[in-house]
């Protein structure tokens, strides 16, 4: 026997452990041939849909509109004819190539380990989805104050921290819990005084977050009043109705959150809205409420239902005013360099200020929420291992019956020298080997599965989910952990056949033949 194949030599144990796995006597193809047809189909589909639809992502075709339905018909079932065609491709080889149980085997393995990558990618794109959205409405760091005192010593701190490396910028706000009347309906809302020259270099405030207006309107109502104007002027008739120049340059400005702007309140730029403070007056019997028109500038989306329904701006010189707090602000945004440092600049920004202020970072003020959020992606996890877990034990199973089976060859082997380590890697290298080959499949798989979805996206109904297509951000690190974990389950599951096989004597073998 030439030296490469010696029974002591790692050669030969991989290469019977293949023989083991492979079944020489079984070439049924038709699986693989069912798959291939449905590619087929999926292809056409794919194709008809690209050419009637002008491209995927793209809005115009040559069909009418009522057609575009049928061509989204043909791109979806196109893809999913895709997913299915191609997986039964893959158990079609595997049962070509392999025994039944070896094919089930790396099959199992295949779905545990593509399944979890891309339901973890999913939960990180919804995750990093809502991050986003979090960090275009708030700042990075939030600093107020932590003994009830007034904040009108703002200026002198944000000049201080200013000089700190890592702060991009810093805007003061004032904000408040209010009552908002316009368009024959009231929302009770947080009306937040802004600083129109820096709030956007703190917020995303800017296109395309403002659908209509800008920011810097709230400190120039004339601008509004000449947009309220050219709308009554191209009324015609209705232009008798407009009120006065010079009162309607008295009204202050407001920006309010697409929710309150076009379905809430349903009013226009223009529109006069009522803002109102119970709590915020005091008179000779005790608190006395407040009441002071504005001006809508414009409205801004956002993508989080909460702040775009509960959420409007002034500039703070107003908000001071109609607060009563002259000099006064609630806190000051931080924008810093590097979004997920922030709770490191906090603590430096907290050493430089001392105890008489509370800083706090974007992550802590949403701890809740994304605790919420990593427990979910957890549970998910756990709950997709179990795939690659039942997969282990149809491994465990698959090579106890050849531990049976080959009973006769152990023997052999036995016979002409190999001892009991030779025959325990032999059964270990057919478990690593059905693991490596749904293990590689199963993340190539997964992998390609998140890129067409995030290429071509999935839709989903906006008034549910508040985004068009589901997101993907896929993560080295958690596609390293799911690979890994099916890896070791594998491994794991070949112990107790591998010892079996490597305890069988050669007289039992070889007992009745």
């Amino acid at each position: 026997m030439p030296a490469t194949t010696s029974l002591h030599g790692p050669r030969f144990e991989w290469f019977v452990a293949w023989r083991h796995l492979r079944d020489p006597e079984r070439r049924s193809g038709r699986t693989l041939r069912i798959g291939l047809v449905i590619l087929a189909v999926a292809i056409v589909a794919l194709v008809a849909a690209w050419l009637l639809g002008g491209g995927f992502g793209k809005r115009d075709s040559f069909l009418p509109s009522r057609h575009m339905l049928l061509v989204e018909y043909l791109k979806q079932g196109g893809i999913i004819a895709l997913i299915v065609g191609g997986v039964t491709s893959y158990l079609g080889i595997l049962f070509a190539a392999f025994t039944v149980f070896t094919a089930i085997s790396v099959f199992g393995v295949f779905l545990g380990t593509a399944a979890p990558i891309i339901a973890l990618s999913v939960m990180s794109g919804f995750e990093a989805d809502l991050k986003g959205k979090i960090r275009a409405t708030k700042a990075d760091v939030v600093i107020t104050r932590g003994d009830d005192q007034p904040f009108t010593d703002w200026v002198a701190v944000r000049r201080k921290i200013a000089a700190m490396p890592d702060v991009v910028a810093s805007t003061p706000f004032l904000e408040g819990e209010v009552m908002l009347q316009g368009g024959g309906s009231t929302a009770g809302i947080i009306l937040r005084g802004i600083d129109p020259a820096t709030a956007t270099s703190v917020l995303e405030l800017d296109k395309p977050a403002m659908r209509e207006g800008q920011v810097d309107d709230l400190a120039h109502p004339e601008r509004v009043v000449a947009m309220r104007a050219q709308r009554f002027g191209d009324l015609g008739d209705e232009q008798q109705d407009a009120p006065p120049a010079d009162e309607a340059i008295a009204r202050p400005t407001i920006i309010l959150g697409e929710e309150l702007y076009a379905r809430t309140l349903r009013v226009f730029i223009g529109s006069e809205v009522d803002v109102a403070c119970p709590l915020c007056g005091s008179g000779p019997a005790g608190p006395e409420p407040r009441l002071r028109p504005f001006r809508v500038a414009g409205h801004f989306y956002s993508g989080m239902y909460e702040f775009d329904s509960k959420l409007a701006y002034i500039s703070l010189p107003e908000a001071q005013k109609f607060f009563r707090a002259p000099g006064e602000v609630t806190g000051i945004d931080v924008r810093t360099r590097v979004p997920d440092d922030a709770p490191q600049l906090g603590t430096r920004i907290q050493a430089a200020l001392g105890a008489g202020y509370e800083v706090r970072s974007w992550q802590e003020l949403n701890r809740g929420l994304f605790m919420a959020l990593r427990l979910e992606k957890i549970a998910m996890f756990v709950v997709l291992t179990f795939i690659a877990l039942v997969a282990s034990f149809s491994i465990i199973s698959n090579l106890i019956m050849l531990v049976t089976e080959k009973g006769r060859e152990i023997a052999i082997l036995k016979s002409m020298g190999a001892g009991d380590g030779a025959i325990l890697r032999i059964f270990f290298a057919e478990g690593l080997y059905i693991g490596l080959l749904g293990l590689v499949v199963g993340v190539a798989s997964g992998i390609l599965g998140c890129v067409l979805i995030k290429r071509y996206g999935l839709p989903l109904p906006t008034d549910v989910y508040y985004i068009s297509d589901l997101p993907v951000v896929m993560r080295a690190g958690e596609i390293g952990t799911v690979a890994a974990l099916a890896l070791a389950l594998c491994c794991l599951a070949t112990l107790y056949p591998a010892v079996l096989a490597s305890r069988l004597r050669p007289v039992a073998g070889l007992r009745y033949e």
